[in-house]
């Protein structure tokens, strides 16, 4: 029995995370939320980017902070190749349904571009960040 009862202990955290996470009804405040995610990014504040979508998201704190760092060294290597970041811009906005949602962004350096790539989904009970990623590829911007 104490066996048992310290199992369902250790569970617990994992199960209470699950619950915690922000599912909006409408889909237009999780894009509102990529948007700034999107400002906070421009602006050099990686680590502050990824705590603004924590709440929105089933990726696990621990691998947002190792991103945020890694986006951060990132950050830091791509303005002295492509100069400073000036703004970002929503390109396109594609669904599947009433299920998923695929949002596209530029961020827009002195001379380049970055593209964001966020996947939003609605298990009907709300949206979620499922995943994103940014790139220096063309796919899906023309």
């Amino acid at each position: 029995m104490p066996r048992l009862i310290f199992i369902l202990l250790l569970s617990l955290p994992g199960q209470i995370a699950l619950c915690q996470v922000n599912r909006p009804k409408n889909k237009q405040e999780l894009i509102a939320v990529c948007d700034k995610f999107m400002d906070a990014f421009k602006k050099g504040k990686c680590t502050e980017a990824y705590d603004l979508i924590k709440p929105y998201t089933v990726i696990q704190d621990n691998q947002l902070d190792t991103l945020a760092a890694k986006s951060t060294r990132q950050m830091i290597a791509l303005t002295a190749t492509y100069g400073k970041a000036i703004s970002y811009e929503l390109v396109s906005e594609k669904a599947v349904k009433l299920t998923l949602s695929r949002v596209i962004y530029l961020l827009k350096f002195e001379k380049s571009f970055l593209r964001f790539r966020f996947i939003l989904y609605n298990n009907e009970d709300g949206w979620t960040i499922e995943n994103f990623k940014y790139d220096e590829l063309m796919d899906d911007l023309f």
